[in-house]
Formats: C-alpha cells, sequence, structure tokens
C-alpha cells in the first residue's frame, strides 16, 4: 500500500538518482544489512518512474551495506512505514555516499528547481563517489536546468590528461614539438567512460578512443570518425559546463585536429572559439538564414529567379541558392592540402552534413523541423568539392555547414532514409561513382539500402 500525498503536492522531493533499486533485509546478528533482486526482478523498469516514489514521501538517508565484499555505507531512500532501498550502480553494486554526502543529496533535493551551486556544494560532490555524481548530474540535467557550475564536480583532470596526451602525440607527428619531450600518457585510472554525459555528449568517447589510437600507432579507418565526432561535441557542448583549465586544453586539440586535416579546420577552429570565448575579428560561421518566399515570387513571373549567398571560411567556401523552381543548392569547396593525410585516405571519401533547419512554426500547430542531407566531397585540382540540391522548406530556415565532414564508412548509424534522401541529392554524382564509394562498404551499411532504393526509383 502507498500513502497518497497530501492534496496539491504534486512531487516527493526525495527520488531515486539511479534507475536501479535494491530493497534492504535484515542481515544475521552482527551483520550488515543484505539486499534483494534489482527492482524487485524488474531490471529494465527505471526506479526514478516508479508509482512508489511518486504517491508517498521518502526520506533521503545511508546505510551501512556489503559493497564489493566489504560493508560500506551507501545511497538509500526510507519510506514512512520504515521500508528502505539502497540506489545502485551501473554494475549492480551499492552507489557509495558518506554520511556528509547523504546530507548534501537531501539538500540539493529539496531545492531541485533552483539547485545551489556554490564552492561549499561542488567541493562536497567531489569528495563522493563518481557514481553518486554522475546520478545526481544526470538526473538534474533531465528535469531541470541545473546551474553550470555544478559540473565542475566530475574528474575533469582525467579529460585533461587524455586531452594532453592526444595534443602531444598530434605535434610530435607534424614535427612541431621537441622530440626529447615525453609524451604524457593518462593515468591507468583515468578511464573516462560515461562519466561526463551529464556535462557534454561526444566527447569523453571520442577523445579516449583518439587519445588511445595515436599513442598505439593504430592502423586502419578510425581517425576520422572519432575526430568529427569530438568536434561536434564540442561544438554542442556548453562551455560554461566545463572548468576554464579543460576548456582551455580541449580549444588547443581542437586547433591542433585542424592543423592536421584542412578538412577539418572550420568546426576545428569554431570549437576552439567557443571553448575560449575568443573569436576572430570576422565572423567565420558557414550560417545563414533564407526564406522561401523568394522561390514563391520568383514562380509567379518576377524578374529574378535565383537569390544567393556566398560564404567564406578559409579554407572552406560556400555557395548557397534558392531557385525559383524551389531548390535550395548547396555547392561547397574546401581548398586541400598538397598533398591529403595519409589517415583521410585510410578512412575513405568523406561527406558534409548539409543541416536545413525550419525557423519557427510555419502553419499552426505544425513545429519546427531540421533535414539533414549527406554531401559527397571529391578530390579535384588540389580542392574537395561537394554540391547538393534540396527541396526549399517553407518559410524562414537557416542553412548550416558548420559540423565536420564525416568518412562515408562512419555513416552506418545514419538512418537509411537519411541517406535515401541524400543520395538523390548529390545530383552530379553519377550512379557508377556511387557504387564505387558504397561497394566496398559493410553488407549491412545503410547506404547499399539507399543507393538501392536509389537506384529502384531512377528511370
Amino acid at each position: 500500500m502507498t500513502t497518497p500525498l497530501p492534496e496539491g503536492h504534486t512531487s516527493p522531493p526525495h527520488r531515486p538518482l539511479s534507475d536501479w533499486i535494491a530493497r534492504v533485509r535484515p542481515g544475521a546478528p552482527g551483520q550488515p544489512p543484505s539486499l534483494g533482486r534489482i527492482n524487485d526482478g524488474d531490471e529494465r523498469a527505471d526506479a526514478r518512474t516508479m508509482p512508489r516514489f511518486g504517491t508517498r514521501s521518502w526520506t533521503r538517508t545511508s546505510l551501512v551495506v556489503e559493497r564489493a565484499g566489504s560493508p560500506g555505507r551507501s545511497l538509500a531512500l526510507r519510506a514512512p512505514d520504515g521500508t528502505t532501498v539502497v540506489e545502485l550502480d551501473d554494475f549492480g553494486a551499492p552507489v557509495g555516499v558518506s554520511e556528509r554526502g547523504a546530507a548534501l543529496v537531501s539538500r540539493l533535493e529539496e531545492q531541485w528547481a533552483d539547485p545551489p551551486a556554490g564552492p561549499d556544494v561542488v567541493d562536497g560532490l567531489r569528495a563522493e563517489s563518481l557514481a553518486l555524481r554522475y546520478f545526481l548530474l544526470h538526473r538534474l540535467g533531465r528535469e531541470t536546468a541545473p546551474p553550470p557550475r555544478l559540473f565542475h564536480c566530475l574528474p575533469w583532470e582525467r579529460v585533461d590528461a587524455a586531452a594532453r596526451s592526444a595534443l602531444s602525440l598530434l605535434h610530435a607527428e607534424s614535427g612541431t614539438s621537441t622530440p626529447a619531450v615525453p609524451v604524457p600518457v593518462p593515468p591507468p585510472d583515468g578511464e573516462l567512460r560515461h562519466w561526463f554525459t551529464p556535462a557534454v555528449s561526444s566527447l569523453a568517447g571520442p577523445l579516449q578512443v583518439l587519445e588511445a589510437g595515436l599513442r598505439t600507432g593504430r592502423t586502419g579507418p578510425w581517425y576520422g570518425r572519432e575526430a568529427a565526432s569530438l568536434l561536434g561535441g564540442l561544438l554542442a557542448a556548453r562551455p560554461e559546463r566545463l572548468p576554464a583549465t579543460t576548456r582551455r586544453v580541449l580549444a588547443e586539440l581542437a586547433d591542433a585536429l585542424g592543423e592536421s586535416d584542412r578538412a577539418l579546420r572550420h568546426p576545428a577552429r569554431l570549437a576552439a572559439a567557443r571553448l575560449t570565448g575568443v573569436g576572430p575579428i570576422a565572423p567565420v560561421t558557414l550560417r545563414r538564414n533564407l526564406d522561401s518566399d523568394f522561390a514563391l515570387q520568383a514562380s509567379s513571373g518576377e524578374q529574378r529567379s535565383e537569390q544567393g549567398e556566398f560564404l567564406v571560411a578559409w579554407p572552406v567556401a560556400a555557395a548557397l541558392t534558392v531557385t525559383g523552381s524551389g531548390l535550395l543548392q548547396v555547392e561547397l569547396e574546401i581548398e586541400d592540402h598538397p598533398s591529403p593525410p595519409a589517415r583521410r585516405r585510410t578512412d575513405g571519401p568523406l561527406c558534409q552534413p548539409v543541416t536545413v533547419r525550419s525557423l519557427g512554426a510555419a502553419d499552426a500547430g505544425s513545429a519546427a523541423s531540421n533535414s539533414r542531407y549527406w554531401m559527397l566531397l571529391t578530390a579535384s585540382g588540389g580542392t574537395l568539392q561537394g554540391f547538393v540540391a534540396v527541396p526549399v522548406p517553407s518559410g524562414s530556415f537557416e542553412v548550416d555547414l558548420d559540423a565536420p565532414p564525416v568518412p562515408l564508412r562512419f555513416l552506418n548509424r545514419v538512418p537509411a532514409g537519411e541517406l535515401e534522401a541524400s543520395l538523390p541529392a548529390n545530383e552530379r554524382v553519377t550512379l557508377s561513382q556511387w557504387h564505387t564509394v558504397i561497394d566496398p562498404l559493410d553488407p549491412h551499411h545503410p547506404a547499399r539500402t539507399a543507393l538501392t532504393a536509389y537506384t529502384e526509383r531512377r528511370p
């Protein structure tokens, strides 16, 4: 039975931080309590949304239970009837906490909509287990707009160490560092894993793989995927959630990635500018707002039949054209290295993401939407070139070319429908050229499905 909350009370402040809990059972005389099954046997359930925590008030507490083979204090919740549950991590082990930490979590839950983020709170969280910090920040991020400084409690020194190592390795490869200077190696306990995702996605994973690949001299295709993922994560990150030291070293790493490959230069420069807060005198973003009203006017018989924009952010230049027939044409050119980087040749052909983003609701009740197309970049005369022609959305829209290009082979998680729309949009790429770049891909790659559909639709 659950006790209904008083009328007008919407949700109890103290609920699980983790999606797994276990009931506490009395232990044998002289022994700590034992734990029941995860989520009472339903491991697929999410404890954070269980009705029992939304229909009666629980108290935040801690309890000594067996953890890693020995007694340890763990994060817990207690119901009015004395029922107690312990919160579990991703491995089913109790989430460690100190008594002071449990009190701090209770304080944050009581002020959930506007949690405090002073130095005492950040330092207090930093002293607690990493699992506790992760689950707390993850739920805060899902349910509220937490103060950016709260995320500083994460172990950013691990990110700093991995970034410095990758930076040194890139400099050593390019000959811009002194050979006698040893390359720093992240400590064995510096595993980044998923701990930083509450603060920023697509950072820890790509950074760790990038650093390890550079340090071990990994061969084969991989570099373009990790570099693009890392830069994409930095472009989407909220810089204030990262400590100043971390922002600086990641900005240096972004710059080094851009120096190593001109195809990455533009997004790398944008990422570095966002992280440091120091941008160039002239704007470098490759984004422009356009309007479909022009296409309607042109189709009605007005003299002008095209509307154009020309964007330059060396080494990238792009031309945007809205035609009277209702097409958006995007032509892009990247001034390449005299000799393209060996890693890029290993990764295979690149595809530039072109995002067309509706601004506002075109019609009552319709939400703004995004469409992403993938422009195949081909090498010609010392440049990388691409062209797509796509339908113009209704109303005002934004064209965004800031994201980093991604090797075609690594678009294996892109929805097939997105690629099916992209292939015909690349009007200057012939069917035989598509077969040349797609046929060697993995049999289950969505580009193969897209090519089959594209071929069947052709006359």
